[in-house]
């Protein structure tokens, strides 16, 4: 029954692939990394939403942007009037106009533009007025310079600091969900294999506990040894069975893991994978941190955010005092070409200057408003600080633990190789009867479990790698 299982589950390790005359080409982890980006549809949303919000970063800047203008206008007033002989029954004007336009950083606002009219007026005396068509043209020029709300430009640059800490916010928490799923990934890709090695020790201790059974077996029938120890030897035999079955089953989740990070709906995985050697481990150096981590940085933007926010809830209650000007020049005659020709000129300029003010008289909930936006800045901050206090908490936890599990690597080789000498040696002593059975199931027992811890603590040194790697240079 037991040797029935054994193939079963052998035949199952074949179909997983774990057999290496079942592998096919070798697949880098760098490879893997470039499959999981292409196949993972995650990954590549992750990958295009971070740079395409990067692409957009400057788009609040088009606010301070020159912009061009046009505006038509046709009208047909046919409302009556007061005096309909000098004042006519109708009046139809067509306006057109076009020009530039630009809001400054530091609160100045202006407009260039040239406007052309034509007027036509119906229903007076005939020859009563001296024009009832005629044609109007002036370039204009206005400005216009908050003082009180918007003072400086100080509403215009919180504007474009809430769009540009607002994009870059989304821009870092994107691109450390991409850091953190590549990095499961990779995670992913040691684990897998792990497990496959795993797979082959249980597999070889399997395969010693079927050997130790057998030659048991013998033993006892030729009279040499004694009932019991066949019985330990099959109990044993069992035991690793059922541990071989377990491991296979964690497999077979590692492989189908594998594959879901690269877009791949099977559970075989037929590439060969970097062997976990003992150099494969012990290179590795402490990820260097230069800068805060990208979901900190995210932190930060999102506190400028916040104190954008309270300076435009702060503006936005001021009141309003806007000093402005307007320069024309005009020409107006019955002739197109005249008319434009005068707005040209200075001999009919038009100069307007004013000052406009407004405010609220409701200044209780005004200071209401300024309490409140300050303690959403306040809090914005706290969450920063504390969202940085844990981050180097973390990164030190992680540094330590580290270097913790590669020291207790370096042990766990050192036993390992301890283990094996000492079965080898106490298989020689089983031959020469100077052993018992039940001695060296328990050394086989300590060298299996030396491989597994090892392998274990390889798997915890990498995983902790693949999370360091979350602090390195974290440069848009």
């Amino acid at each position: 029954m037991v040797q029935r299982l054994n193939n079963l589950f052998l035949i199952l390790l074949g179909m997983l692939g774990s057999s290496t005359l079942g592998w096919g080409n070798s697949l880098s982890l760098s490879e893997y990394l470039e499959q999981v980006k292409k196949g993972n549809e995650g990954v590549q949303a992750l990958t295009q939403s971070s740079q395409a919000i990067l692409n957009r970063r400057d788009e609040a800047r088009l606010l301070v942007r020159p912009m061009f203008f046009t505006n038509l206008t046709f009208l047909n007033d046919a409302k009556p009037t007061a005096v309909p002989t000098f004042m006519g029954t109708r009046t139809l004007v067509d306006s057109y106009q076009f020009g530039f336009m630009q809001q400054t950083p530091f609160g100045l606002s202006g407009k260039l533009f040239y406007q052309w009219t034509y007027t036509q007026i119906e229903g007076t005396l005939p020859n009563f007025l001296p024009l009832t068509k005629f044609y109007e043209a002036r370039p204009v020029l206005e400005v216009s310079q908050s003082l009180w709300k918007n003072g400086l430009g100080s509403e215009t640059r919180s504007t474009l600091q809430l769009a540009e800490s607002g994009t870059l916010a989304q821009a870092y928490a994107d691109q450390f969900k991409l850091k953190a799923a590549i990095a499961e990934a990779e995670g992913v890709y040691w684990k897998l294999a792990i497990a496959r090695q795993m797979v082959v020790v249980q597999k070889e201790s399997l395969e010693r506990a079927e050997r130790l059974r057998d030659w048991s077996r013998k033993r006892t029938r030729s009279g040499l040894g004694d009932k019991s120890d066949e019985l330990q030897a099959e109990a044993n035999l069992q035991v690793r069975t059922l541990e071989y079955q377990a491991t296979l089953n964690e497999l077979r989740s590692a492989a189908l893991n594998f594959n879901f990070q690269r877009g791949v709906k099977e559970e075989e995985v037929k590439e060969k994978l970097v062997s976990l050697e003992r150099a494969t481990t012990e290179k590795l150096t402490l990820p260097e941190k230069k800068s805060m981590r990208l979901d900190v940085k995210a932190a930060q933007e999102l506190t400028k955010v916040a104190e954008a926010n309270a300076k435009l809830g702060s503006e936005k209650n001021k009141p309003t005092l806007d000093v402005f000007g307007q320069a024309a020049t005009n020409g107006r005659t019955d002739q197109w070409g005249s008319s434009v020709s005068d707005s040209w000129s200075t001999r009919y300029p038009t100069f307007t200057v004013g000052l406009k003010f407004q405010t609220s008289l409701d200044f209780w909930q005004v200071s209401q408003n300024q309490g409140s936006y300050q303690a959403e800045v306040k809090a914005a901050e706290l969450n920063y600080r504390r969202k940085a206090f844990e981050e180097d908490k973390d990164y030190r936890d992680l540094v330590k633990k580290f270097n913790e599990a590669k020291d207790r690597l370096s042990l766990c080789f050192g036993i390992e190789e301890v283990q094996e000498k000492k079965l080898n040696r106490e298989r020689e002593r089983l031959k020469l009867g100077r052993s018992v059975t039940y001695q060296v199931i328990l050394f086989e027992q300590d060298y299996a479990s030396a491989e597994l811890l090892r392998l274990k603590t390889q798997g915890e040194v990498l995983g902790l790698y693949t999370q360091l790697k979350l602090y390195e240079d974290a440069q848009l």
